[in-house]
C-alpha cells in the first residue's frame, strides 16, 4: 500500500508539472498564432479602409474642381456642402485666402505648411492655366503634428479670376477610426487567447488522463517489481553463502562466485531502480539550507581511498571565501555528485579527477572532470537516458546512474551536461538556475 501510494504522489507530481509545461506550450502557440493574425488582419482592414478613404476623397475633390470649372461664380453652398465630408476647402488669390470654409481646428495650421504654392510644379500649373488655357490637379500629403494630411490644389478660372482651390481632407478622424480598430482588436485578441488557453488547459488536462496512466504503470511496476525483486534475491544470496561454507570443490566453488557475482550486480540494479523510483516520487520535504562545499568534501572522504586503490589522483577545489547557503536535498546532492565521481573513476585508469564548487554570474556550479577516453559525440545526446550505458562497460553497468544523477538534477530545478576536457577526458557540470 505505501509503494502504490508512493507512485500515485510521485506520478501527481509529474503529471502537474507535464500539463503545467503543456499548457504554457500549448497556450504560447496560441498567443503567437492569433497575435499574428490579428496583426496581419489588422493591417489589411486599416490598409483598406485608408484606400477607401483616399478613393473617396479623390472622387469628391475631382467632383468639386469639374464643377468649378462649370460655373462664372463662387458658390458658397457648394463649398459648405463639400465641407461636411472632412473637407476643409480654401479660395486662394495672389496668396491670399479669399474664402475658406474652416471644416476642422487645424486647416489653418495644415494649409500653411501644406500652402500650394510651396508645392514644385505650382507655377508650371498656374502660368498653364493662365496663358493656354490647362488645368492639372495636383494630390500630395504633408505631414503635420504626426498626422499624414491629404491635400490637393487645381488653378481654375472663375468668372474671368484664376483662383487656386487647396482642399485638406481631415485625416485626425482617419487616426482616430484607426486607434479604435486597434484598441478593438487588441481586446478581441485578447479575450481570444485567454479563452484559447482556458480551453489549452481543459484540453491538456484530458490528453493527459491516458499519459498519467501508462507512467502510473510504469512507475507502479517499477517500484513494485525492484521491491519484491529484493526478497529472492537476498535468499539467493543466503544459499549460496551456505554452498560456499561447505568446502565445494574448485568447479563448483567457481559456479557460486559466479553467482554471487551476478546476485551482486542485480542487487545494485535494483537498489538503482528502486532508487530512480524514489527520485521521480520526491517532492521538495527534504529541502534544506546546506553549504555546497560539504558535499563535495563529503564526497571527496567517500572516494579517496577507492582513487588511491585505482591510483589515480582525486583533486578538490573550493573556493577561498564561504559559498552562501543553497537549499537542496543534501543526501540527493551527495548521491548525485557520487554517481559523477564513481562514473569518472571508472572511466579513468590514469590521470586524475577534479572536483570543484564556485559561483559562476551568481550561480551554483558543481564540475567534475576526468582525464579519461571521454565521451564520444554519438554518445553525448544519450548518456543521460535510462539504461544507455555507451560510455560504460555493459557487464559492470546499467546505465541507470547518470539517469539518476539527471533526476536528482531536476528535482533541483538545476542543470546537468557534459563536454570534452582537452586534450582528453570528459566534464560534466551541475549548474542550479537563478
Amino acid at each position: 500500500m505505501d509503494i502504490c501510494s508512493s507512485v500515485e504522489r510521485g506520478t501527481h507530481l509529474h503529471d502537474s508539472a507535464a500539463k503545467k509545461r503543456l499548457s504554457t506550450f500549448l497556450s504560447s502557440v496560441i498567443a503567437v498564432i492569433l497575435a499574428a493574425m490579428s496583426i496581419l488582419l489588422l493591417h489589411t482592414v486599416i490598409k483598406e479602409y485608408t484606400n477607401s478613404t483616399h478613393v473617396s476623397y479623390s472622387r469628391d475633390v475631382n467632383l468639386l474642381y469639374s464643377y468649378l470649372e462649370q460655373v462664372s461664380i463662387l458658390d458658397i453652398p457648394i463649398l459648405t456642402e463639400y465641407s461636411e465630408k472632412n473637407l476643409n476647402i480654401d479660395v486662394l488669390r495672389n496668396s491670399n485666402t479669399v474664402m475658406s470654409t474652416n471644416s476642422f481646428a487645424e486647416s489653418a495650421a495644415v494649409l500653411e505648411a501644406a500652402s500650394p504654392y510651396s508645392q514644385p510644379m505650382y507655377w508650371d500649373d498656374y502660368y498653364n492655366a493662365v496663358n493656354q488655357g490647362e488645368t492639372n490637379r495636383r494630390f500630395y500629403t504633408v505631414r503635420y503634428n504626426h498626422i499624414d494630411y491629404w491635400n490637393s490644389y487645381s488653378i481654375i478660372n472663375i468668372g474671368g479670376t484664376f483662383y487656386t482651390i487647396h482642399t485638406v481632407f481631415n485625416n485626425a478622424v482617419l487616426s482616430a477610426y484607426k486607434t479604435k480598430i486597434i484598441i478593438l482588436f487588441l481586446l478581441i485578441t485578447s479575450a481570444a487567447i485567454i479563452l484559447l488557453s482556458i480551453f489549452s488547459c481543459i484540453f491538456t488536462v484530458r490528453i493527459l488522463v491516458p499519459v498519467n496512466k501508462a507512467y502510473q504503470k510504469q512507475d507502479m511496476f517499477i517500484a513494485v517489481a525492484s521491491h519484491e525483486l529484493k526478497t529472492p534475491i537476498t535468499i539467493i544470496k543466503s544459499c549460496l553463502n551456505g554452498l560456499s561454507g561447505s568446502k565445494p570443490n574448485e568447479t563448483d566453488n567457481d559456479y557460486i562466485l559466479t553467482a554471487q557475482r551476478e546476485c551482486d550486480r542485480m542487487t545494485d540494479m535494483v537498489n538503482n531502480l528502486l532508487t530512480f523510483a524514489d527520485i521521480k516520487k520526491s517532492g521538495r520535504d527534504n529541502f534544506d539550507e546546506v553549504h555546497p562545499e560539504d558535499i563535495i568534501i563529503d564526497c571527496y572522504d567517500r572516494f579517496e581511498p577507492i582513487a588511491i586503490q585505482k591510483n589515480v589522483d582525486l583533486v578538490v577545489s573550493i573556493p577561498d571565501d564561504p559559498l552562501p547557503l543553497f537549499s537542496m536535498d543534501r543526501d540527493r546532492m551527495l548521491q548525485c555528485m557520487s554517481i559523477l565521481v564513481d562514473n569518472a573513476i571508472s572511466c579513468t585508469s590514469k590521470g586524475a579527477i577534479s572536483m570543484s564548487v564556485s559561483m559562476r554570474d551568481q550561480r551554483l556550479c558543481y564540475q567534475i572532470s576526468d582525464t579519461g577516453d571521454g565521451i564520444s559525440d554519438e554518445d553525448k545526446p544519450h548518456i543521460f537516458e535510462t539504461f544507455y550505458s555507451g560510455r560504460n562497460d555493459h557487464r559492470t553497468h546499467f546505465g541507470l546512474g547518470l539517469s539518476i544523477a539527471k533526476s536528482i538534477a531536476d528535482l533541483h530545478s538545476a542543470d546537468l551536461t557534459v563536454c570534452d576536457n582537452i586534450p582528453h577526458g570528459s566534464i560534466f557540470t551541475l549548474t542550479f538556475k537563478l
